[in-house]
């Protein structure tokens, strides 16, 4: 008996795994119509990437005739069968008015953002941490609202990592902590995340005493050479500004470019810029 269920359930799988690879076969080629007829049968032995697929063509009018309502319900179906972005489309309809209209209810899209999130989508993370932030008991959700876009900027959402950069900066001011999100942001190439970077660490080095300047060039010189990005960035500020050091444009642009093969962003977008005006 339980090689008889085994077989059905491995029967099953195929069953699906084949319907869905057809599908994609027949998307990839423009046939929507042959795509949405095995997303279907995909999604009916409970395929969750079947029905989210599905879902996703009839909400875009793929050659099928627009239906949000049926969209919304297999959305939920595929969120149930384990798909993270399923879950988050349904999540976005309780949180801010999606596909369909539903009530409002920020205990449902809680639920949904969670587990789209836990299952590696990272603009769930974002949405509940911004749902945190402004909506869903803000007082009492502070620390909720931090670990989401923690978890958001981990996952590869940048917005997360310049949310928690601006929060640090201008609610907590705490500069370093707020550097700290914004270098990861603007290393996974967040221009904003990267903007912001620069611009506070222009506003410390502007902040210190004339007599620092010379102390700070030998300890930024040392570092850098020793291939510390970060102060290499901070060196070239040095040079760009004309602290502890005559200005010189040329040389600040050398240690950008250091910095930027390095891999620091902010050093590549300050490289481009000097470049760009012909230095």
């Amino acid at each position: 008996m339980k090689k008889i269920i085994m077989c059905m359930f491995i029967s099953s799988i195929f069953l699906y795994g084949s319907f869905l690879e057809d599908g994609t076969k027949a998307y990839s080629k423009g046939d929507y119509k042959q795509a949405a007829l095995k997303y279907k049968q995909a999604c009916e032995e409970n395929s969750a990437d079947g029905c989210f697929k599905l879902g996703f063509m009839y909400e875009n009018k793929q050659k099928l005739k627009q239906d949000f309502k049926y969209a919304f319900k297999l959305y939920e179906k595929a969120c149930s069968l384990g798909s993270a972005r399923a879950c988050f489309k349904v999540g976005v309809c309780f949180d801010k008015g999606g596909i369909v209209e539903v009530e409002k209810d920020y205990i449902k899209a809680e639920t949904y953002y969670k587990k789209s999130c836990e299952n590696g989508f990272s603009l769930a993370c974002y949405n509940l941490g911004g749902m945190y932030q402004y909506s869903f008991n803000p007082d009492k959700n502070k620390k909720n609202m931090i670990s989401m876009y923690k978890k958001a900027c981990e996952k590869g959402a940048t917005l997360g990592c310049y949310k928690l950069g601006n929060i640090y900066e201008d609610k907590d001011k705490d500069k370093e902590e707020a550097i700290k999100w914004y270098k990861k942001g603007c290393d996974k190439e967040d221009t904003q995340s990267c903007f912001r970077l620069v611009d506070i660490q222009i506003k410390i080095i502007a902040a210190l005493d004339f007599t620092d300047f010379k102390q700070v060039l030998k300890e930024y010189t040392k570092e850098c050479k020793l291939g510390d990005m970060t102060q290499c960035y901070k060196l070239a500020i040095l040079y760009s500004t004309g602290r502890g050091v005559k200005q010189s444009y040329t040389e600040a642009k050398k240690i950008f470019r250091r910095g930027c093969e390095m891999g620091d962003n902010a050093s590549c977008i300050e490289y481009i810029m000097l470049n760009d005006m012909g230095f």
